[in-house]
């Protein structure tokens, strides 16, 4: 740290060096002693008040001095979800969309003339805007249900609740032609599930597994595969449902181009579908888009208090 001596001072310093030049250029050799004692007496009163003067004098910053940095204090942010709707919360990575969107659907009862997919009580749906994957046959959606508004104006969505809670139980895998637990009613088949994980959340628990629905057999591809959970609360209130589209690099983006002989392929189809299906697993979790750890990973941050 740099001092200065203060003004006052300096002039002392400059005092005496003018008195010692006056001493030396005024004393002649030829001056009696003396003169000479009276010099030196003088000088040595001068010193003896110049240490003086140093040593009570407090030392003065120099303006030049660099202020000192504060150490600062860390602050350890807390975790917020990314949305929090109506007593449902969760978190997503910025990878699989820019922002996520709740609403509210109206239910409807249209009874036993219609398909029981037309039947369903309000829920709460949450849309994706500028998802990871665009041009595809299914929207990514993330449903909320009620379980006993469902369970009681539709008899095979009951079923479907049912399916799920003793599947968590048994954890059955996946294959060709399987029938996992799945909600909404859709009029078409599942063809098959790959990939299959049990995957608990804040307060439920459930399943996910890449898979297609149709109402004929088609290749594997792009436009038509899709990641879904299906899970339910550990009181057994609320059902979620995740329908998120997903592509890979080694897969056809659309199936069409494999049916040139469509003949040949109905006939080739278990074969086909095992080796396709067999590729599914092999394939690492991060060769899929969106990452299907992040898709986890947002499931998995559920939490619903309503």
């Amino acid at each position: 740290m740099k001092t200065q001596l203060p003004s006052k001072l300096i002039v002392l310093c400059i005092f005496l060096t003018l008195l010692f030049s006056t001493l030396a250029c005024g004393i002649d050799l030829g001056r009696n002693d003396e003169i000479e004692d009276l010099a030196l007496q003088q000088t040595m009163v001068a010193l003896q008040m110049t240490q003086a003067a140093l040593e009570n004098q407090e030392p003065i910053i120099s303006e030049e001095r660099t202020t000192e940095v504060p150490t600062p204090t860390l602050t350890v942010a807390t975790e917020t979800p990314d949305v929090d709707f109506e007593g449902i919360r969760f978190s997503f990575d910025q990878k699989i969309a820019r922002t996520v969107i709740p609403v509210v659907i109206q239910g409807q009862n249209l009874g036993e003339e219609y398909m029981p997919g037309d039947t369903y009580p309000n829920y709460t749906e949450f849309s994706f805007e500028s998802y990871g994957v665009s041009d595809h046959f299914h929207e990514p959606k993330i449903h909320v249900y009620p379980v006993e508004e469902y369970r009681i104006i539709n008899p095979s969505a009951a079923n479907i609740i049912d399916e799920l809670q003793q599947t968590l139980i048994n954890k059955p895998g996946g294959g060709a032609m399987s029938k996992l637990p799945f909600l909404p009613m859709w009029n078409a088949a599942q063809m098959y599930s790959a990939n299959v994980e049990y995957i608990d959340f804040q307060n439920g628990s459930g399943l996910r597994y890449l898979t297609m629905f149709g109402q004929a057999i088609y290749p594997v591809d792009n436009m038509n595969l899709f990641y879904t959970f299906q899970g339910i609360t550990d009181d057994g209130q609320y059902y979620i449902s995740a329908i998120l589209p997903v592509i890979h690099g080694g897969l056809p983006n659309d199936g069409a181009s494999l049916l040139e002989d469509y003949e040949g392929f109905i006939e080739n189809w278990d074969n086909y579908l095992a080796e396709s299906l067999t590729w599914l697993e092999e394939q690492t979790p991060q060769s899929f888009l969106p990452n299907l750890e992040d898709l986890d990973a947002m499931m998995s941050s559920f939490v619903i208090t309503r």
